[in-house]
């Protein structure tokens, strides 16, 4: 066995051992299972990302002591046989994730020094003093003139390290159900997203750098779920406000300026288009509302919305005839998308209520990936679970109109990208 195995293996003998010891409802074949699990699903993603590898024979999918094991697979893993294993036993499911997400830090930690004898995990190129040497026959092909590299496994120990620290002395503190969980998500997610600034073995699936993606959606689930810990209903209803208003806003400024950055055409031209899909519809819920034809600006009564809605549909109308015109595909996609699903919506919430909120997040971040096509545009989409909690922590919607809002958009997002030809 390789040392990288050997300290994989006593990393998990001590991690089960104290799971144990906090935990006692579960057994050790219920740790068994979990570990298991956790190693199944590290090593199929690992193996996901490595397919053409696995083809030519370069990896053995079977050699797990010689390294390849994805954490977020393996993270992924533990979920669901956790999940599986409160179900049948009838426990916490949030309990049990605490008691494992509590030690997880020091494994990975005792893991992570694994890494250096298999001459993996290092990020770029160092002249500093603790840089680690890295011989020529594990480099990059890119970096194969340097010798010395940032030792990214150390770095990320010595932050599990911490993230356990932390995690130990915020148990004392907080023991409502799901804190540890929540705290675990964001600290390692956070953790993750700094590493891969200067890790170098990225690893991709579809063109998407998965551990961005990954750790963006566990970022996400982890405010989530300390939102749902929290007691103060006060400070939850501001936060849920600014989710609402701000972070929605954000994603439609947004989604604009990246729409005419990649635009070509005259600024005059831009400057309508602007006008028509932002600035009218904004001076249009501000006039309804000072003449008291709306209540409010989020125009929360569905009696109130058809002329207002009206008006916008002109407006967009309008900028599609623009886009057909000008030839520009990126604008032909974007407005007929945005034409489809706001009549759609329009036509709904005739009859019923149905999240715009929804349907403006999600349009605005569509458009922000269209434009942009860059593999960070795509961390936008975790913004989403947040803007649908906050609707629902502010009893604006209930949960079938904000699932209603998402999945017309998506729909006719999914429509207009397959049978649409330009």
């Amino acid at each position: 066995m390789s040392i990288y195995g050997a300290l994989i293996g006593i990393g998990i003998i001590i991690g089960i051992e104290l799971i144990r010891k906090y935990y006692k409802q579960i057994s050790y074949t219920d740790i068994l299972i979990i570990l298991v699990s956790a190693l199944i699903g590290a090593r199929g993603l690992f193996l996901l990302h490595n397919i053409r590898e696995i083809q030519i024979g370069i990896i053995n999918p079977i050699a797990v002591w010689d390294g390849g094991l994805a954490f977020f697979g393996g993270l992924i893993g533990i979920l669901l046989s956790i999940y599986i294993i409160s179900k049948k036993k009838k426990l916490s499911f949030l309990n049990i994730l605490d008691s494992t997400l509590l030690f997880l830090p020091l494994i990975q930690s005792i893991g992570r020094i694994g890494n250096f004898f298999n001459h993996e995990l290092y990020g770029k190129p160092t002249s500093l003093p603790w840089g680690v040497y890295v011989p020529e026959q594990y480099r990059d092909q890119q970096y194969i003139s340097f010798t010395h590299f940032h030792p990214v496994f150390f770095y990320e120990s010595i932050l599990n390290i911490l993230n356990f620290a932390i995690l130990l002395l915020l148990r004392k503190k907080f023991k409502k159900e799901g804190y540890i969980t929540a705290i675990y998500f964001i600290n390692y997610s956070l953790i993750r997203l700094l590493m891969n600034v200067i890790r170098i073995d990225k690893e991709y699936i579809l063109n998407l750098e998965t551990s961005d993606i990954f750790s963006g959606i566990f970022l996400a689930i982890g405010v989530l779920i300390l939102l749902n810990t929290m007691e103060n209903n006060n400070i939850k209803d501001l936060i849920a406000k600014f989710f609402s208003r701000i972070l929605t806003i954000s994603l439609i400024i947004l989604a604009i300026v990246s729409i005419l950055l990649k635009t070509t055409l005259p600024f005059e031209t831009e400057l309508i288009i602007a006008t028509l899909t932002f600035v009218v519809p904004i001076l249009t819920i501000v006039l309804f509302k000072k003449l008291g034809i709306t209540s409010d600006f989020n125009v929360s009564k569905r009696s109130e919305r058809p002329r207002l809605f009206a008006v916008m549909a002109i407006s967009f109308a309008i900028a599609l005839y623009i886009a057909i015109n000008s030839s520009s595909t990126l604008l032909i996609v974007i407005f007929s998308t945005l034409n489809i699903t706001f009549f759609l919506g329009f036509v709904i919430t005739l009859f019923w209520k149905i999240s715009f909120h929804m349907i403006w997040s999600i349009l605005a971040t569509f458009f922000i990936i269209y434009s942009l096509q860059t593999p960070q545009s795509y961390l936008l989409i975790l913004f989403i679970p947040l803007i649908a909690w906050s609707r629902l922590q502010l009893k604006r919607h209930s949960l079938l109109q904000v699932v209603a809002g998402t999945l017309l958009t998506l729909t006719c997002i999914f429509l207009v990208l397959t049978f649409i030809k330009f």
